[in-house]
């Protein structure tokens, strides 16, 4: 120890006092017993605009006249936090006397700036300010902390992490994390400083959520912080289920979706939403076409959301799925006692239910011809006449109607009115099959898959290369829906982080053995048509020829099942 200390004295002998004296952006002046300047710093030669070789030796009253420290060196009492003025400036001044063998031999002063002082003592009574505050939240917040240092030995905690821990504030500082939750990984943490956030643990018989972080210092872990987040996840989920089932009743009568909910950002469907939403800022009926599961609903939706009436009620009639019996009470509504089996009070139809709002009539091609008849006179008229009622009622309604279905060949067969058509198909978005933009379908599958990893609580990431080839190559009779169909099907049958294509049906593994050995004289869609044509006749003798449900096993819907046996001349 003697060697150390003879080797650190030899190296501060090295450095000069005056450099030391001249680094400090304090002032700095320090006599002798006779009162003559023996220290002088570099910032007393800036203030008193003399150098230090010019001062010292000298009388300090001729350099600094009316100075403190010659009484200092008379009396041998030091001055602490005295005010001073040199120039314009106010200082705050410590005068100390220099004592040696119990005899005063000198006196030194240092001074520093009063604005200075006055900065450092506002940014310490921000600090505190913001410690007591944090404090208090820390005391207060229902939200439990727990801090450990690097090794594991708790030094804070707050209230609410006690209470939750059930252990006694008096003896829990000091002790190691695992003694208090003995099934805790906190105390691992600073082992690679990795953050672990909204984890769910067991602590007793409740489940908490909470997160954990290394607390960093110089870029070493010096420890880690506890944070729960939540300490009852039970009446969370119970709350969320209100809000969320509040939130659904709230847009019963309402548009759901918007353009931007629609996926695809090709050519093709982005003239569409274009178009679209120019459509929206109209009062005309629109005609939405498609295939079956191409999203004509979708579109619908997003027509009266931005629209001026999106505020106001979205009422959908689904016109295929209501009785012909039924069908006027239920777009038009009837007074009590209207019929046999009336409700008391009677009922309110749809069409008024969309007062200052829009109607969906889907599936209007196979809406009865008795029915078209009334449905015009709405239209040309925009007023009903409930049953029992004799008294007409104006309604301010916009319609729009869905099918896909060709109503053109209905007229010509008189199956549809051409007059209800032509009141009907004022403006007519036809939506793009499937087929028609492929480009689509990798964002479509994507976004399947994300649907679903929250539906089944996995972490599907991709398709697998031959799956999103076939995606690409196949026909998709039963379009987007269809897609969604598979893909459903195939988190349920899924065993690695992709689909692969044993996790797609039969009829589309088949296509793919079937288009492999392509031949030169035949086209791609020469080929899908073939495989279509075999997966149609497949599951028509799966299903002993029972259309329905051939239509459900691919996926598609039985009026374009039909469409499809026409089109092959498909005999049964």
């Amino acid at each position: 120890m003697a060697v150390k200390n003879s080797a650190a004295r030899k190296h501060f002998a090295l450095i000069d006092d005056n450099f030391i004296y001249n680094s400090m952006a304090n002032l700095v002046i320090a006599i002798d017993n006779r009162a003559c300047i023996t220290i002088f710093n570099h910032t007393c030669e800036r203030i008193f605009g003399i150098l230090a070789s010019d001062a010292i030796g000298k009388p300090i009253k001729e350099v600094v006249p009316y100075t403190g420290l010659i009484k200092v060196l008379k009396t041998g009492k030091a001055h602490i936090g005295r005010k001073v003025v040199f120039g314009n400036d106010l200082y705050i001044a410590n005068r100390t006397p220099i004592i040696k063998n119990n005899q005063v031999v000198g006196a030194i002063g240092v001074a520093q700036e009063a604005i200075e002082l006055h900065k450092q003592a506002t940014e310490l009574d921000e600090t505190n300010r913001q410690k007591q505050a944090l404090t208090s939240i820390f005391k207060h917040t229902r939200e439990g902390y727990l801090s450990i240092n690097k090794e594991g030995y708790i030094n804070l905690i707050n209230p609410a992490m006690v209470e939750l821990l059930s252990v006694s504030s008096d003896n829990i500082l000091g002790r190691h994390i695992t003694e208090v939750i003995p099934e805790t990984q906190l105390h691992l943490l600073q082992i690679d400083g990795t953050s672990q956030h909204n984890e769910l643990v067991q602590l007793g018989n409740q489940n908490i959520l909470i997160s954990r972080f290394p607390v960093s210092n110089n870029g070493q872990v010096d420890g880690a912080v506890c944070r729960v987040i939540c300490q009852d996840l039970d009446k969370l989920a119970a709350i969320a289920q209100r809000k969320n089932h509040a939130k659904q009743e709230s847009r019963a009568d309402g548009a759901h979706y918007r353009l931007d909910d629609i996926i695809g950002a090709g050519k093709t469907i982005s003239q569409l939403k274009d178009m679209t939403r120019r459509v929206a800022r109209g009062p005309s009926t629109v005609m939405i076409t498609g295939e079956s599961g191409t999203g004509k609903e979708l579109f619908a939706h997003a027509l009266h959301a931005h629209s001026s009436r999106c505020d106001g009620p979205f009422i959908k009639v689904n016109c295929a799925a209501v009785p012909e019996n039924l069908l006027e009470s239920e777009l038009f509504g009837y007074r009590e006692g209207a019929f046999t089996g009336a409700r008391k009070g009677g009922q309110t139809g749809k069409f008024e239910l969309a007062h200052k709002g829009t109607i969906l009539l889907d599936e209007i091609g196979d809406m009865p011809m008795s029915m078209q008849a009334k449905l015009l006179r709405v239209l040309q008229e925009k007023e009903i006449e409930k049953l029992g009622d004799r008294a007409p009622k104006k309604i301010d309604v916009r319609v729009l109607a869905a099918t896909n279905r060709n109503l053109t060949e209905m007229i010509s067969e008189g199956k549809f009115r051409q007059d209800l058509y032509f009141r009907l198909n004022v403006i007519n978005i036809s939506i793009p099959p499937l087929r028609d933009r492929r480009e689509d379908i990798p964002e479509l599958a994507n976004y399947f898959i994300t649907h679903f990893n929250r539906e089944f609580n996995l972490n599907i990431k991709r398709l697998d290369a031959e799956v999103a080839g076939l995606f690409e190559a196949y026909n998709w009779p039963g379009n987007v829906r269809e897609l969604e169909n598979i893909i459903e099907r195939a988190f349920n049958l899924v065993e690695s982080d992709k689909i692969e294509l044993n996790n797609l049906p039969q009829y589309l593994i088949k296509q793919k053995e079937t288009v492999r050995p392509m031949n030169n004289d035949k086209t791609l869609p020469v080929l899908l048509e073939s495989v279509e044509k075999e997966a149609l006749i497949e599951a028509l003798e799966k299903t002993g020829g029972n259309k329905l449900r051939a239509a459900k096993a691919l996926g598609i819907s039985r009026a374009w099942l039909y469409k499809k046996i026409k089109q092959y001349q498909i005999g049964l």
